[in-house]
């Protein structure tokens, strides 16, 4: 048996909300929309643009909120992607009892290098990663499950996947993987335990 890990939201905290309001209470979801949810940053997890070109279309489209733009990109890395304690504590578990472990995550090379550097430890456990970047296509498309599969010779219906996404969830399903669907304040081990996994 082998999982699959996505990152934002299972391995990394991600919530846009939480660190928008902190620094721009009043534009929360307008701000959100703009940088995190507009076409600019679907290109970016395709790996057509980096985070330089995206930041450079967004200050150039929205010139009035060129200063907050220009603060986001500096700093949401750092203060939005924190490592979530309970699952890396289950990475480490599921890594001593011999099991195979991997990343299937929508995130384009350049950040996940950038994690990469900041936290070897974290994801030096790791077996493999397939990359929306890398293959230029998205979760909760098939297609990047099947690159996956493809790229690590794996059988789907011996995999579990987590992740934050029910529509991933989902297609991961529909292929034959058993999967859990990672939630806030969890203890995954304990979840892991009761679907009966060795740990």
């Amino acid at each position: 048996m082998y999982f699959v890990f996505d990152i934002g939201n299972v391995l990394f905290s991600w919530n846009p909300d939480i660190f928008l309001a902190k620094y721009f209470p009043d534009d929360v979801m307008r701000l959100k929309q703009m940088i995190f949810l507009g076409e600019e940053w679907k290109r970016l997890d395709l790996g057509e643009l980096s985070l330089q070109e995206v930041e450079i279309l967004l200050s150039e489209r929205y010139v009035q909120d060129q200063e907050a733009i220009h603060f986001i990109f500096d700093h949401f890395q750092e203060e939005m992607m924190q490592p979530i304690d309970d699952s890396i504590k289950t990475v480490k578990a599921l890594k001593k009892k011999g099991y195979k472990l991997y990343l299937l995550s929508n995130l384009n090379q350049e950040r996940y290098h950038k994690r990469y550097q900041q936290h070897p430890d974290i994801f030096s456990l790791f077996d493999g990663a397939t990359l929306s970047g890398g293959t230029h296509e998205l979760k909760p498309d098939v297609s990047i499950y099947l690159k996956f599969f493809q790229q690590f010779h794996l059988e789907p219906s011996n995999g579990l996947l987590i992740d934050d996404n029910l529509a991933n969830i989902q297609t991961a399903q529909r292929l034959g993987m058993q999967t859990l669907l990672s939630l806030p304040q969890q203890n995954l081990t304990q979840r892991l335990k009761a679907m009966g996994i060795d740990l």
